[in-house]
């Protein structure tokens, strides 16, 4: 399924604080906040993203706590005006771009990082499906979550190119 970006992003423009507020709820539930208990998968989330945990508190100036369970943490909800301020300072063409991201990998944390330029989309497809892929390096590829990965992953690569774009 193709995305028409430009008109995504004149809807994203004249819907711009309900997008926003969309995100500050989405990012309590952030994919990169749950990690696993699962030695060799929590070593793989430490190597790949903590370091965009850390990049995050910095450009946030806020504490960002990470789970082995799936409570929210109530903590989490301090970062919230800090994310405000960072997607309000977006474009349109960045917070359409950020927002479709964030829908795709499940995480506004990994897109803030891709629409900053920290990551590309390689790296995020790869942050954001680091679960999944690991799961099917030990049980087995299923066929149609394959799919729907290399969807998600080619329309991260053309998010890519449409920020990009002049």
């Amino acid at each position: 399924m193709s995305i028409n970006f430009e008109q995504a992003e004149i809807e994203v423009s004249h819907n711009k604080q309900e997008i926003i507020d969309k995100l500050l709820q989405f990012v309590l539930t952030d994919t990169l906040l749950f990690w696993s208990h699962d030695s060799d998968l929590a070593d793989n989330q430490e190597k790949i993203w903590l370091p965009i945990i850390i990049w995050a508190r910095k450009i946030l100036k806020a504490e960002i706590l990470t789970t082995t369970n799936l409570d929210v943490s109530l903590e989490n909800h301090k970062v919230l005006s800090a994310l405000r301020i960072f997607l309000e300072k977006l474009n349109n063409r960045q917070l359409t771009v950020l927002y479709l991201a964030a829908l795709d990998m499940r995480s506004v944390i990994l897109a803030m990082a891709f629409v900053s330029g920290r990551i590309n989309a390689e790296k995020a497809f790869h942050a954001a499906f680091l679960e999944e892929l690991w799961q099917s390096e030990k049980w087995g590829i299923d066929e149609e979550a394959e799919q729907r990965r290399q969807d998600i992953k080619s329309n991260l690569i053309a998010l890519e190119v449409f920020l990009n774009k002049d």
